[in-house]
């Protein structure tokens, strides 16, 4: 073994010892940081879709089993931003829920943790009503075409996209087609929260590029 060969080898030990005293980066802030989780059905031809209905207000799942609406200033800025990046992405907003291809529902966890499985997704089924499958009408119950497992905690919100021209032989099943959980959203500052929640809603759809017409 020559000098020069024994050098280059001093130098790439050297490096490696270098590289491997290294720490991984640090994952202790990400606590502060919003996660924004989207799905969807893969098979869906959101092409196919062109209307869509979404309520005024925001469900709030919270310790009141009581059904409560979410109606202020700032429910209404999150409802219109949500509107405003479905028609960006080419659907139209309709006054009639009769007439719409899809239903988009928006529920925040306001304290509670509940908890999503793809085999059991009732989660709301504790508040009559809103959202319940009758408020889009004679239909049973909801499935989701794909996997979901997530946990929700305080500060959560939820998009669902629901297609209402769903009709399988024998069903009586509305399909979730694309849904959104977003975490993270509370703080002890209320003009914060409402940036955050602004924020991660356009990165809902910034994400989602397949919605897009």
């Amino acid at each position: 073994m020559t000098f020069k060969t024994i050098h280059y080898l001093a130098i790439a030990l050297l490096a490696a010892a270098v590289c491997s005293c290294q720490k991984d980066p640090s994952t202790s802030d990400l606590h502060r940081e919003y996660l924004v989780y989207t799905d969807r059905d893969r098979a869906a031809d959101f092409a196919a879709f062109e209307t869509f209905y979404l309520p005024d207000s925001i469900l709030i799942i919270g310790n009141n089993k009581q059904t409560e609406y979410w109606k202020d200033g700032d429910a209404l800025e999150i409802v219109g931003t949500v509107a405003a990046e479905l028609e960006l992405a080419g659907y139209l907003r309709t006054a009639e829920k009769e007439s719409a291809d899809l239903g988009i529902q928006l529920s925040y966890v306001e304290r509670e943790t509940y908890y999503v499985g793809s085999g059991n997704p009732y989660w709301w089924s504790y508040y009559p009503y809103y959202w319940s499958p009758g408020f889009w009408g004679d239909w049973m119950d909801w499935y989701y075409p794909y996997r979901v497992y997530y946990g929700y905690t305080a500060g959560s919100l939820l998009l669902e996209m629901i297609n209402l021209d769903s009709n399988p032989v024998g069903e009586k099943r509305l399909p979730v087609v694309w849904d959104s959980f977003i975490s993270g959203l509370l703080t002890s500052n209320a003009t914060l929260n409402q940036e955050r929640t602004l924020e991660a809603v356009a990165q809902a759809f910034a994400q989602s590029p397949y919605l897009y017409k």
